[in-house]
């Protein structure tokens, strides 16, 4: 299963599904860590990530007939789990006011757990700047530095423009360039 493409595991699922597994599985394994980021990233909660992510996962599961083939499966993937995490986001508006604080708990917690050597200050400060940036910035920065999306595959998701995709990206980036020199001038007060 590991030497088959993405289009050869879904073109698999269609004639095997429900009876048989096996490619969906594999599409599962390359895929969930990813799809987990993300949700985990654009939501801030882990129940709601982990929510989001089996939401996303059952639909492609019940919905891959109708996967024409027109985007990347990657694309098709993350437009499910872009939507899937608004509808989560609308359902639990007051998660929205929290969303900075839990972000960074639960990435703080999230590094603990997976990998020691990334707690190091460096990345503790990205992950506070992306926990303190708004909304659509942070999906931004999210789907393009966390879930590694090209900006055409951000375009599809969004189902925006490639050029309004390129301008919101490059002001997301302003915005956390802007963030993370505040943290630095903040630091610096504080040690002086």
């Amino acid at each position: 299963m590991d030497a088959l493409t993405d289009d050869e595991l879904v073109a698999r699922c269609k004639t095997e599904l429900p009876y048989n597994v096996t490619a969906y599985r594999e599409l599962l394994r390359r895929h969930e860590p990813l799809v987990y980021r993300s949700c985990l990233k654009m939501l801030g909660s882990v129940q709601d990530a982990e929510e989001a992510c089996q939401d996303a996962f059952l639909q492609v599961f019940h919905k891959i007939e109708q996967f024409e083939g027109r985007s990347a499966f990657k694309t098709w993937l993350y437009r499910i789990v872009y939507n899937r995490c608004i509808e989560t986001r609308r359902r639990d508006a007051r998660r929205s006011e929290n969303h900075a604080k839990l972000v960074e708990e639960i990435t703080q917690d999230e590094i603990s757990r997976e990998d020691p050597d990334m707690q190091n200050e460096l990345t503790g400060k990205v992950h506070e700047v992306i926990a303190k940036m708004s909304g659509e910035d942070c999906r931004l920065v999210t789907l393009r530095y966390v879930s590694g999306l090209s900006l055409q595959e951000i375009a599809d998701v969004l189902e925006i423009g490639l050029s309004a995709t390129k301008m919101r990206l490059y002001r997301a980036q302003e915005k956390f360039k802007e963030i993370y020199n505040d943290l630095d001038t903040g630091e610096e007060a504080e040690e002086g």
